[in-house]
């Protein structure tokens, strides 16, 4: 069966059908006991992603009900986080697999979706993600968090999941590859978005000339909300010149509605000519639609900027670029809200410039331009979140905090 097919019916259920309490982010043990992958899953059945218990002395995090969520001031532990009573939390984490080898093990992975399940997050955006590269030990980096997250990912461990086109039918447990090098591993219980941003043949990843080797971004997601797209974009390599990128026609035609297998495969094929040309170190935006519960479609829009003083320049022309993609994912059709969330490794201040004429405004992330304030979270303003925090990450991540906050 198609998931795209399978999830427009299961929205349209949830619409004229309130979803059965629990809702998806009540308390749930933290040792994952409400999930099984032993077991099949009715086709549009979901068991949430476990998160923390409990805690009423946790505390609000937003600056009051006239003032907006001031969390961004003030970094906290992950155990510190309100509970969520109500909406999706949503979290940016760099995997550092860039950074130093101490990041790279399967132990710092484990630690990282700790990490993940104490705040309770049930959507994740990646940045740094290995897959199949020599340095990790040729493991996909995204997939052990998400198989230490929701235990129907053990599934993919077998080798005999099926692995399919993005655009064709599957069984709910496969491994779905677009020709933009985005590719999806869905079970009944989420999905595993991962968009390539380069491979080994593109540009050595530290002495990994492989095809199969690949560096980019992952988004997880896990029940109740769906994936119901999802699509892989570079942004610009250069300051000027260079390989066209996608234009403002190409991305409001991307927007508008679900992709097509040929604006697949010719967006695929200018991403291709992006990363072999590419003056730089090739970035993409990874753009992932969900319906959650209420069966409204949301864009959650994932990347990973050029960093240093000296990709300022080309970094103003991906935040440019950037804002188009928002713009186009948010008129559709459907028009969406959206989630906009990673490495910008700039100040909120710069990257508001772009982002706040697309209609979107700061949930997490400080002024000043250095590595504290670089794992943001912005958001159109449909979008309610009260909570919103720098989250420390303890040294699973080069980076000291990850992004939070509560969607509704």
């Amino acid at each position: 069966m198609s998931i795209w097919n399978v999830a427009g019916r299961w929205a349209r259920s949830i619409v004229q059908q309130p979803p059965a309490s629990p809702t998806a982010n009540e308390a749930r043990p933290k040792d994952g006991a409400g999930a099984s992958s032993g077991s099949m899953q009715a086709k549009d059945s979901f068991t949430p992603s476990p998160s923390p218990g409990p805690s009423p002395t946790r505390p609000d995090l937003s600056g009051g009900a006239n003032e907006g969520p001031s969390g961004y001031s003030k970094p906290v532990h992950a155990d510190e986080l309100p509970d969520i009573q109500s909406g999706t939390g949503v979290l940016t984490l760099n995997l550092a697999n860039g950074a130093g080898s101490e990041y790279r093990t399967a132990k710092n992975r484990e630690e990282q979706a700790e990490l993940i399940r104490e705040t309770g997050a049930t959507i994740a955006g990646f940045q740094e993600v290995d897959i199949g590269v020599d340095r990790s030990g040729n493991a996909n980096t995204a997939l052990d968090i998400a198989r230490h997250l929701n235990p129907a990912f053990e599934a993919f461990k077998s080798g005999t999941v099926p692995t399919v086109g993005l655009h064709e039918d599957a069984p709910d447990t496969a491994i779905r590859k677009g020709a933009d090098g985005t590719t999806l591993y869905q079970t009944p219980e989420g999905t595993l978005v991962t968009g390539e941003s380069f491979s080994g043949d593109d540009k050595s990843i530290k002495g990994d000339t492989g095809a199969d080797a690949t560096y980019g971004n992952a988004i997880y997601v896990g029940a109740p909300d769906k994936v119901v797209d999802a699509y892989t974009v570079t942004l610009p390599a250069a300051e000027s010149g260079g390989p066209a990128v996608s234009s403002k026609e190409d991305l409001a035609a991307l927007g508008d509605g679900k992709l097509t297998e040929s604006e697949r495969k010719t967006l695929g094929e200018r991403n291709e000519a992006l990363r072999k040309n590419s003056p730089s170190e090739p970035r993409t935006a990874l753009v992932t639609r969900v319906v959650g519960p209420d069966g409204q479609e949301k864009s959650i829009i994932n990347v990973h900027l050029a960093a240093g003083k000296e990709g300022a320049g080309l970094r103003e022309k991906q935040l440019q670029f950037l804002a188009e993609v928002a713009r186009a994912e948010a008129k559709g059709p459907p028009a969406r809200e959206l989630v906009v969330m990673g490495d910008f490794n700039d100040s909120t201040e710069n990257v508001g410039k772009a982002l706040e004429g697309a209609g979107l405004h700061r949930v997490v992330g400080g002024k000043k331009a250095n590595g504290d304030n670089f794992d943001q979270v912005w958001v159109s303003g449909g979008l309610d979140t009260h909570n919103a925090a720098q989250v420390k990450t303890d040294g699973v991540s080069d980076h000291a905090h990850a992004g939070y906050a509560i969607i509704r």
